[in-house]
């Protein structure tokens, strides 16, 4: 028997305030970070709402 693999969760970033469906319709505010599922991160990222943290800017920010 198969054991089920874990789908890893995706860390997003919030580009315009929504009212989340899947979280009891809480308001999410632009620039607030998200752990959802890869497919819930890919709907989210569609409709505008979100995008993928980029690590190489957080760092050049940091640096300076």
């Amino acid at each position: 028997m198969a054991i089920p693999v874990k789908e890893k969760n995706v860390k997003l970033k919030v580009k315009r305030d929504f009212y989340d469906k899947t979280d009891d319709l809480k308001l999410k505010k632009t620039g607030e970070e998200l752990n959802v599922s890869p497919d819930r991160a890919e709907k989210l990222i569609s409709l505008g709402l979100a995008e993928k943290p980029d690590a190489g800017a957080q760092k050049a920010a940091a640096e300076k």
